[in-house]
């Protein structure tokens, strides 16, 4: 007999009205699927399903200390030890570098389900344990709550007595810490609070307790293994302190519940009530996205959107950012600006899409958006942007065009334009990194050899994998777009300014000139060309996704029968049902596996396959852009764009990271996720055009 977790958790909250997702976990091996909850600031929980951690970035409790950047692992783990009538039950699993896996929990492992928070159900000889995960938002505290639910068949009730350890490792989420009989990490204990010293540092972990007694240990605990960092060929070992641990007798059907804070401790933990804020938090973000029909797939992406916004500051008037991805990466304009439509404007969040635009709008330098925010292990307090792509003041001007599509807010729109001319004049005139229009052509060049300009932008020991200099098709087709777009923007406000005039006869200049493009041989385009040698270099002829923006962006100026050859050779050559390649299989260096097929992948093997091979799943936005372009919004293509989508939504809802979308996949079958378990631009592009589908 199974645990009806669904029906409890909406007798705990009459509210829960959404549809709740539910897994039953293998009790032969540890779940090792990972959950993600965040708070807002940049700070999240993490960990797997059998609560065994297999990623140094995994944690209960990760903060930004200078949000959204400095991100820090506050607290590890907590650990559970379970006594039920002289009968122990430890319900951690750990990995451990002997190779052991021990204890072995998931084995009581029933249920768990990730909403409205992460909750695990623990079966134990015919009773139940509830454990229940909330990080608050806007906060750097994380509640757990425990509810014992003994045997009803038995004639007296079962004797339970929980043991909740605290385990930490302060340190930066990229590292691992080794111990040392040096760190002490000193405490103050008080009936229900315990305040710990994170070493030098002046921040403190603050540890609250609902009931029940503390006793502080003091003990480092040796050799915990991280199996992902294993296959990543990174260090894999670490050590943790047992700072103590608190242990309570359970009561049936009445929470006991635990704490922890950065720095200010809260007065009692009640996760009930932390849950009710979150669960009302949800509830309004779907009510506001006003779909027109219940579907679990667009709830669950809708929540996922949210996971990527976040702000510099615990208030409503921050600035907002957007996280390129869980568990490593760090804020980036490029994710910002493709990924708005999907996160912000299917979601009809309007005003997070404005502030996400001004924010990153005004930190235009020499006409160049912030590509990301680069942070320095010396001064982690300090932000420096970095600059030098080419694209992301572009697919600026595409989110411009969505925004005023969905929001109509002309005044916005008008507040823009003055940056949107300086940056076409930087263009014009040249720019950061060699960046310049040619005037005899109207293309956008990029002139140095050894930059990254675009999406494709990994490096090894500094030179760029997939070298964009020149002219690459998705920067001269994202130029033509841009120029259109001001002129579409400035006659949609009625903004008038002598720069305008120029851009007109620039503008039909790029569109004649995009037939360079065109490859009359294999009826597609090249990938790029002028490759950094002048207009007498030969062009790049390799089969990329590049080309698919020349099809899918708002305005495009090739042929409608070049779009369907185009469309026709990459549905060929790079479609998958999780994404579109990034380099054809015939390719020379085509790599179907991520790390070029190793075990144990080293950065370098990474990197190279990163943009030679892997399936991108946001690029299916693009691809369904195309397809609309090409097709028209009949009901054949509403329905191609449906099947296109479910391998996706299966994804969402039972791979990888549940209830969000992986960065990359393997180029071969069976497609396996790979990357960062949680990307923004594949779950915007998602929820994006599965809005659309929905509203269809």
């Amino acid at each position: 007999m199974t645990f009806g977790l669904i029906s409890w958790l909406k007798t705990q909250y009459p509210d829960l009205t959404y549809e709740v997702p539910l897994w039953y976990p293998s009790k032969e091996d540890p779940d090792n699927r990972e959950w993600l909850v965040t708070n807002g600031l940049g700070g999240y929980a993490s960990g797997t399903v059998s609560g065994a951690h297999r990623r140094r970035y995994h944690g209960i409790l990760v903060s930004a200390l200078c949000p959204p950047q400095d991100r820090c692992v506050i607290l590890s783990r907590v650990d559970e030890l379970l006594d039920v009538d002289g009968v122990q039950y430890e319900l951690a699993t750990n990995y451990w570098a002997s190779g052991v896996v021990s204890p072995t929990g998931y084995k009581y492992l029933e249920s768990f389900t990730t909403l409205p928070v992460p909750t695990w159900v623990f079966e134990l000889g015919g009773n139940y344990l509830i454990k229940q995960l909330i990080l608050e938002h806007n906060t750097d505290t994380v509640q757990i709550g425990y509810y014992w639910m003994p045997d009803t068949e038995r004639e007296s009730a079962s004797d339970a007595q929980l043991t909740v350890r605290f385990l930490t490792g302060f340190r930066s989420f990229h590292d691992q810490i080794q111990g040392s009989s040096d760190d002490r990490f000193p405490q103050f204990v008080s009936p229900n609070h315990s305040i710990i010293i994170l070493n030098d540092s002046p921040r403190r972990v603050c540890l609250t307790w609902s009931d029940g007694q503390y006793e502080s240990l003091k003990q480092w605990w040796w050799d915990f293994l991280y199996p992902e960092e294993t296959a990543r060929s990174l260090p894999d070992h670490e050590d943790l302190y047992l700072l103590g641990q608190v242990t309570t007798k359970l009561k049936p059907e009445v929470q006991f519940a635990v704490a922890a804070s950065l720095d200010k401790p809260i007065d009692k933990p009640d996760c009930h009530q932390a849950i009710a804020a979150t669960l009302s938090r949800q509830k309004q973000l779907i009510k506001q996205a006003a779909m027109p029909k219940q579907n679990q797939g667009m709830q669950l992406s809708i929540l996922a959107c949210d996971q990527f916004i976040v702000s510099d500051k615990r208030s409503d008037d921050g600035d907002l950012f957007v996280v390129e991805g869980y568990p490593w990466y760090a804020e980036s304009g490029r994710s910002a600006m493709l990924g708005l439509p999907g996160l912000t404007l299917s979601t009809r969040r309007y005003n997070d899409a404005k502030r996400i635009l001004t924010n990153y709008s005004r930190r235009m330098v020499n006409g160049l958006l912030p590509n990301k925010l680069i942070e320095e292990k010396e001064r982690a307090q300090e932000m420096r942007l970095e600059y030098g792509a080419a694209d992301i003041t572009l697919w600026w001007a595409w989110a411009l065009f969505h925004y005023q599509k969905s929001a109509r807010d002309d005044e916005f729109i008008k507040a823009q334009m003055p940056l949107l001319l300086d940056a076409a004049r930087h263009y014009i005139n040249g720019t950061t990194g060699g960046i310049k229009v040619d005037g005899r052509d109207g293309l956008l060049r990029c002139a140095r050899a050894q930059h990254e300009f675009t999406w494709m932008d990994t490096r090894v020991a500094g030179i760029p994998i997939t070298p964009r200099s020149g002219k690459p098709v998705e920067i001269c087709a994202l130029w033509y777009n841009f120029l259109e777009t001001v002129l579409f923007l400035a006659s949609a406000v009625a903004f008038e300014d002598p720069l305008l005039q120029e851009l007109q006869p620039l503008s039909k200049l790029c569109a004649a000139s995009m037939q360079k493009f065109w490859n009359e041989d294999k009826q597609c385009l090249y990938d790029v060309i002028e490759a950094g040698m002048g207009s007498q270099s030969q062009p790049v002829q390799a089969v990329r996704p590049n080309q698919i923006f020349a099809v899918s962006l708002p305005y495009r100026a090739l042929t409608n029968q070049q779009e369907k050859f185009i469309l026709r050779d990459i549905e060929a050559e790079l479609v998958t049902p999780q994404g579109l390649r990034s380099l054809a299989p015939d390719d020379p260096g085509y790599q179907s596996i991520f790390g070029c097929g190793f075990a144990h992948a080293d950065q370098y093997h990474r990197d190279l396959s990163y943009h030679n091979g892997m399936a991108w799943p946001w690029l299916l936005g693009a691809y369904c852009d195309a397809i609309l372009n090409v097709f028209g919004a009949d009901a054949d293509t509403s329905s191609r764009i449906g099947l296109i989508l479910q391998p996706l939504l299966a994804h969402l809802t039972d791979e990888a990271c549940l209830g969000s979308i992986s960065e990359i996949f393997d180029g071969s079958r069976p497609h396996l996720p790979r990357g960062a378990y949680a990307s923004a631009l594949a779950v915007a592009e998602s929820t994006r055009w599965l809005n659309w589908h929905i509203r269809r």
